[in-house]
């Protein structure tokens, strides 16, 4: 037996068995060893919103300052999403539409709530204002009615508010039951620095006034100052548990440089997706149920290590999906999976006609593979280069241009191409070694050959001689 043949052989099993562990391990009570592993799934497939942000043509920004703030806003949105709408593995991208930036942000899994809301609070500029509007009740406002701070300059000098969000400490930002009884959500907050003291003194001067809050200038909640505040207090409004998470996300991650609109909206279902994934499933099966046969028929005994290390392609390229952080599979993810597995095969196909060729000649079977595996290697190496070439260029744009679509394709596509490489290169060529000393390889038929075909040592001696 070739030297490092059984070392090879134990690192396939230790990698099938992390595989078969990642894949099919269930996350059971009875099972102490948990299963962090899934399957992160796209918009397409989960179901979701796919909402298409652009710069606010009111606001009449400069092509300079919308390049130069396209890309803070679009990281202070993915932060919205991620501390404040509860969605799993968003997408949030910025890419051109119409010649200008713009950022497409997909949300699978939000198909429930208020999603018009949800994806209103992407669009709040975020600008936290807290104003004087004199003694109550004048000055209470009503909740989400519109701000307009002239009416109130006696009350705040210069027009200008007296605290802002940057005054806040955002670590002290949070959700809690108003502590009133009334079974509406309030959203606790502190202020920093200097603004710990001014707030002190301000509440203590006041008391009898109304602190109306506004965000964007929109009043949040006005309420009476009934005593001294030392630095913290509550944001009181009729706010469901979503509305208070949202409010706290947007005041936690910072105002947008760029005020944004809605350019297209879509909306698309769970069913729609779930249904997608029945049909690819069934094309999976059956693609890699007529690959299996056709070299098992025609290849033999090869076609069936060929058809192992297949199954063992499957494994490993499902649980790398799993395991890259970050990975999210679409429909044209699964097309390109589908694929990879007809190419899956394609250098094993090179590599046994390069044998057979070897066995026809006259060689030994072991020197047959070994010369074969070397004749075939630089056409195996080209074809897969260049598709791999092509999926780079393939994300590449696709990544430019916001085509999700050829993203998931081209990265599928990609690890197929990577992993079916090693499984026909080191996995076949590890199982035909493993045979080569039994003996039980050497009849012609094994290979699709006419008796004779396969040398034996005797014979090979005997060519040499003549």
């Amino acid at each position: 037996m070739r030297q490092g043949t059984l070392t090879l052989l134990l690192f396939i099993i230790l990698l099938a068995a992390g595989a078969l562990f990642v894949n099919f391990w269930p996350n059971h009570p009875l099972y102490r060893i948990t299963n962090p592993f899934i399957i992160n799934e796209g918009l397409d497939l989960k179901g979701g919103v796919r909402v298409l942000l652009v710069p606010d043509p009111n606001q009449h920004y400069t092509p300079q300052q919308v390049q130069q703030a396209i890309g803070e806003t679009r990281n202070r949105i993915e932060s919205r999403v991620n501390g404040g709408l509860g969605v799993s593995e968003p997408s949030i991208r910025i890419q051109t539409t119409n010649n200008a930036p713009s950022i497409s942000v997909e949300l699978p899994g939000l198909t429930s709530g208020n999603q018009a809301e949800q994806v209103k609070t992407l669009l709040q500029a975020g600008k936290l204002e807290f104003w004087d509007t004199g003694p109550d009740p004048q000055g209470s406002l009503a909740q989400g009615s519109d701000f307009n701070p002239a009416n109130y300059t006696q009350y705040n000098p210069g027009g200008q508010a007296l605290f802002t969000g940057k005054d806040l400490d955002l670590s002290s930002l949070g959700v809690s039951l108003d502590p009133q009884g009334t079974g509406k959500y309030v959203v606790n907050f502190s202020m920093q620095g200097g603004a710990i003291g001014r707030f002190s003194s301000f509440t203590a001067a006041h008391i009898g006034d109304d602190l109306t809050i506004t965000l964007d200038k929109k009043v949040v909640s006005s309420p009476r100052i009934n005593d001294r505040l030392a630095g913290s207090s509550v944001i009181q409004g009729n706010f469901t548990l979503q509305e208070a998470q949202s409010l706290v996300s947007v005041l936690k991650y910072g105002a947008l440089p760029l005020a944004l609109v809605i350019d297209s909206e879509e909306t698309v279902g769970a069913t729609l997706g779930q249904d997608s994934i029945l049909r690819s499933e069934i094309a999976a099966a059956i693609g890699l149920s007529i690959v299996v046969l056709f070299m098992l028929l025609y290849y033999r005994l090869p076609g069936l290590l060929a058809d192992f290390a297949l199954v063992l392609y499957a494994l490993f390229t499902f649980s790398i999906f799993k395991i890259i952080p970050g990975f999210t599979l679409t429909l044209p993810g699964i097309a390109g999976f589908i694929l990879s597995i007809g190419m899956a095969v394609d250098a094993n196909i090179l590599i046994f006609e390069r044998v057979k060729e070897e066995l026809r000649a006259g060689r030994l079977l072991a020197s047959a593979i070994d010369i074969g595996w070397k004749r075939a290697w630089p056409s195996i190496r080209d074809s897969n280069i260049s598709t791999l070439i092509t999926c780079a260029v393939l994300y590449g744009f696709g990544s430019n241009f916001g085509a999700t679509i050829i993203v998931g394709f081209a990265s599928t596509l990609f690890l197929g191409v990577v992993i079916s490489m090693f499984t026909a290169i080191v996995v076949t060529r590890t199982f035909l070694n493993l045979l080569v000393p039994t003996g039980v390889v050497s009849h012609p038929a094994l290979f699709g050959l006419p008796a004779g075909s396969i040398a034996t040592s005797s014979l090979a001696r005997a060519n040499r001689t003549v």
